[in-house]
């Protein structure tokens, strides 16, 4: 009985597991470089004095903000309720803001 219950806790071999943790971590990664460069990006529009910064700032905010939502709080795999939820918002704010500026 205990050689029946050691085999009973993954069907999967390790190898494959441990591939598909590699590609969450890759996308992490390619994930946060890409919001940091965003970052970047967002500080020279806005200290540069530009006239219409404020317009890529606030889209490039939103861009983040679904990055963030999709990739780290991982909504991706969430009820279609949350991701709904989630654009609505962010057009709700890109909607609020463009409209007040």
């Amino acid at each position: 009985m205990a050689h029946v219950r050691f085999n009973m806790d993954s069907h999967f071999p390790n190898f494959i597991l441990n591939l598909s943790a590699m590609t969450e971590i890759k996308k992490n990664t390619i994930m946060w470089v890409a919001l940091v460069l965003l970052i970047i990006l967002n500080y020279i529009f806005a200290e540069n004095g530009m006239q219409n910064a404020v317009y890529f700032i606030v889209i490039v905010s939103a861009v983040k903000f679904l990055g963030v939502v999709f990739q780290f709080v991982e909504a991706k795999h969430a009820h279609f309720v949350w991701k709904a939820l989630s654009v609505v918002f962010v057009a709700i704010y890109l909607i609020g803001v463009l409209a007040l500026y």
